[in-house]
C-alpha cells in the first residue's frame, strides 16, 4: 500500500502545473542547492551545476534573474539553447519565426516557443525545460567501493571487440540523416530493436511526440536480475543525429554511444547479475533531450528503483592520450566518485577528471532532474570532435580511434557489472559468426516474393564451449536452425520476403555451455522487379569492375545514370566521365539505371564489396 501511495504522489508531482514568474537563480554549493529545493515559494523545474530555473511566487531582484513574468503561459516548455555570444544573433535570425528569446548571456539563450520547437545551433546542445517539478537525486543504495579487479568482469571487458563497435558505427552512418522523425531514424530504431531482441532481452518501444509530430521511439531493453529484478542500473545513448547543414551521418554523435551500449549488451547478456540492467537507445536527444525526458519522467512516475544511469555519448574522437572527462552536477558526486574508482582499479594509468560543461548537455540531465544519479563520460571538454552536427561527422574524420571507443565501452561494462553484482559461477564467453551477409535477388517475372540469400562463416576460435548450431533470426524471431559442422567453414540459409517488405536478419552461434553470440543485424528490402524502373536484360553499357570496391567505370554511350539501393531509394551520386566513386558506399547490392544516347534505358546490378 505504501509503494502504491508513493507512485500516486509521484505521478501528481510530475504532472502538476505551476504558475508564477519564471526565473533563473545561481547557487554555489550543494547545501545552497538543497535549500532552494526546500523553499516553499520556489518550484525548481531544471537545475545544472551552478543554476536553477524555477517558478516563484514573488520575484526578488537581489537573488533572481527574470525570464518570463507569466511562467508557462501559452506553452508547457522553454528551451535552453547553448550558443556562444558571437553566434547568437545569427541563431535568433534563423529561428525568429518559431518564437522569441527571453534571456541571453555569453553561453546560452532561453527561448519561448510560439509556433514550433527550436533547433540547436551548430555544434551546441539544447535542453527542453518542461512544466514539471524537478527532484534532487537520492541514493537508493550506496555505490560499492572497489579495491581489486573482479576476474569475471575483466574477462568480459576483454571481449569488447573494436570491429563490432566499428560495424555499428558504419551501419548507422550509412543511413545518412537520423533526425528524430526521419526515415533514417526509424531504420536505426528497427535495427537496434532487432539487435536487442536477438540477445533475448525484454524489448519495449516507448512512443512520444515532439510538437505534435510522432518521433521515432525510445528502445528500452531489460536484462532481468536474478535476486532483485525490480531494482535497475541503466546505461543509455541517443541514436538520432542533427545537422544545420543537411546531411547528418552522426558517426561520433552518436553512433559511437549506441555502439558502446550494444556491445555492452552483447557481452553482458551472456552472464547473470543480481540486479536488472537496462540498455536504452533514446531518440530526439538533439531536440532538447526529449526522448530521455519521456523515459526518465515515466520512471519517476512509476517509482522505479534506479541505482544509477551511465550515459554513452561521443567517444570516438581522440585528442592526445586516451582519457575521460566526466560531466555531472555536484549533486550526484557519489556516482562520479564511483566511476573514478572503477577507472583507478581497471585502468589505473588512464586520467579521469570531473568537469563542468557549459557548451552542451546530454541525456544524463533528464535522469538527474527526475531524482536519479546520472553521469556523462565525455571524450574531452575542450577538444571534442569539431565535426559533430555537420556532414563531416564520419568515420576517419570525426571518429579517429576505435581503441578509445573500446575503452569507453569497457568502462561502461565495468561500472554496470560491479554495481549489478555479477553472480558467481563459471564464466562463459563465445564468438559470433563471421562475415554475415544477407542479400536479395531480383525475382523472376512478376513474382511477389523476393529470394533472400544469407551466408556466414564459422566463429573464430577462443570460445569457452563448443559450437553446436546456428539460429537464424528474422525480425527478432527464430526462422530456422543450421547444425554446426567441425570441418565446415561456410554456411548459408535461404528465405523469401514479400516484395516491398523490410526485414531484419541475424545469425546466432549457440554453444554447448549455453553461451550464444549474435552476428550484426542486417536490414533487407524485398526488391521490385526491374521492369518497375526499366528493362533488365541485354546491356549496351559495360559496368566494371563488378563487384567493386572503389571506382566503377561505365563503358558505352551513356547519357545519364542514377542509382537505387536495396531500399528503393535514389542515391545522391556523381557520374563524372562515366566513372562512379563507390568507396564511401555501404557493402551491398545496388541497381544502376542507365539511359543511353539513343534514349534506351537499362538496369544493371552493381555489388559493392568493401
Amino acid at each position: 500500500m505504501k509503494s502504491i501511495f508513493a507512485i500516486i504522489v509521484s505521478i501528481f508531482l510530475s504532472t502538476q502545473l505551476f504558475a508564477g514568474t519564471l526565473v533563473m537563480m545561481p547557487y554555489q554549493s550543494q547545501e545552497e542547492l538543497e535549500s532552494l529545493f526546500r523553499r516553499s515559494d520556489i518550484t525548481v523545474h531544471y537545475y545544472s551545476n551552478d543554476r536553477v530555473i524555477a517558478t516563484v511566487e514573488t520575484f526578488n531582484t537581489d537573488e533572481m534573474t527574470l525570464i518570463d513574468e507569466s511562467a508557462f503561459e501559452g506553452t508547457d516548455v522553454y528551451y535552453l539553447v547553448y550558443c556562444q555570444s558571437e553566434d547568437q544573433d545569427d541563431y535568433l535570425w534563423r529561428e525568429q519565426e518559431k518564437g522569441r528569446c527571453l534571456y541571453r548571456n555569453s553561453q546560452f539563450l532561453v527561448m519561448k516557443p510560439e509556433k514550433s520547437g527550436f533547433r540547436p545551433y551548430k555544434n551546441d546542445g539544447m535542453v527542453a525545460i518542461f512544466n514539471k517539478k524537478a527532484t534532487l537525486p537520492r541514493l537508493s543504495r550506496d555505490f560499492p567501493v572497489v579495491s581489486v579487479e573482479n576476474p569475471g568482469i575483466r574477462q568480459m571487458m576483454d571481449q569488447v571487440n573494436k570491429d563490432s563497435i566499428a560495424a555499428t558505427v558504419s551501419y548507422l552512418q550509412s543511413l545518412g540523416n537520423r533526425i528524430y522523425d526521419s526515415e533514417g531514424a526509424y531504420a536505426a530504431q528497427a535495427w537496434i530493436e532487432a539487435k536487442f531482441k536477438a540477445l533475448g532481452l525484454e524489448v519495449e518501444l516507448q512512443p512520444f511526440t515532439y510538437w505534435g509530430n510522432a518521433s521515432s521511439p525510445n528502445i528500452i531493453a531489460i536484462q532481468r536480475g536474478t535476486l532483485h529484478p525490480n531494482t535497475y542500473v541503466i546505461c543509455g545513448s541517443h541514436y538520432d543525429s542533427f545537422s544545420y547543414y543537411g546531411m547528418c551521418p552522426g558517426a561520433d554523435d552518436n553512433a559511437t554511444g549506441v555502439a558502446s551500449v550494444l556491445e555492452s549488451a552483447r557481452i553482458m547478456t551472456q552472464h547473470a547479475f543480481e540486479y536488472s540492467i537496462v540498455y536504452c537507445a533514446f531518440s530526439a536527444e538533439e531536440m532538447g533531450l526529449i526522448g530521455s525526458e519521456a523515459y526518465a519522467s515515466r520512471c519517476q512516475s512509476q517509482g522505479m528503483d534506479i541505482l544509477g544511469y551511465f550515459n554513452n555519448d561521443m567517444n570516438g574522437f581522440l585528442y592526445g592520450d586516451i582519457h575521460i572527462d566526466c560531466i555531472y552536477p555536484n549533486s550526484v558526486e557519489p556516482i562520479g566518485a564511483y566511476y573514478r574508482n572503477i577507472g583507478e582499479v581497471y585502468f589505473p594509468q588512464m586520467p579521469i577528471r570531473h568537469v563542468n560543461f557549459s557548451q552542451g548537455d546530454s541525456d544524463h540531465t533528464s535522469f538527474n532532474n527526475h531524482g536519479y544519479m546520472g553521469i556523462y563520460p565525455f571524450e574531452d571538454l575542450s577538444h571534442y570532435s569539431p565535426y559533430i552536427h555537420t556532414p563531416g561527422d564520419t568515420i576517419g574524420t570525426s571518429v579517429n580511434s576505435w581503441e578509445m571507443s573500446q575503452r569507453y565501452c569497457q568502462m561502461n561494462m565495468a561500472c554496470l557489472a560491479e554495481i549489478a553484482n555479477l553472480t558467481e559461477g563459471p564464466v562463459t564467453s563465445c564468438n559470433p559468426p563471421v562475415d554475415f551477409t544477407a542479400v536479395n535477388v531480383i525475382p523472376e517475372g512478376k513474382d511477389t516474393l523476393c529470394p533472400i540469400l544469407m551466408s556466414w562463416k564459422a566463429p573464430l576460435e577462443g570460445s569457452t564451449g563448443n559450437a553446436v548450431r546456428f539460429k537464424v533470426y528474422r525480425n527478432g524471431a527464430v526462422l530456422g536452425q543450421v547444425p554446426f559442422e567441425a570441418a565446415q567453414t561456410s554456411y548459408s540459409y535461404d528465405d523469401e520476403v514479400p516484395v516491398g517488405d523490410t526485414v531484419h536478419y541475424c545469425v546466432v552461434a549457440v554453444y554447448d555451455d549455453a553461451c550464444e553470440a549474435s552476428s550484426d543485424t542486417l536490414s533487407v528490402v524485398g526488391v521490385y522487379h526491374p521492369s518497375e524502373i526499366g528493362e533488365y536484360g541485354e546491356h549496351s553499357v559495360v559496368v566494371y569492375p563488378n563487384p567493386a570496391e572503389r571506382m566503377v567505370t561505365l563503358k558505352g554511350n551513356v547519357a545519364d545514370c542514377y542509382c537505387i539501393d536495396m531500399f528503393g531509394r535514389r542515391l545522391s551520386m556523381r557520374c563524372d566521365d562515366n566513372k562512379i566513386d563507390v568507396s564511401e558506399w555501404s557493402k551491398g547490392v545496388y541497381f544502376l539505371v542507365i539511359t543511353t544516347m539513343d534514349g534506351q534505358r537499362e538496369v544493371q546490378k552493381l555489388i559493392v564489396n568493401r
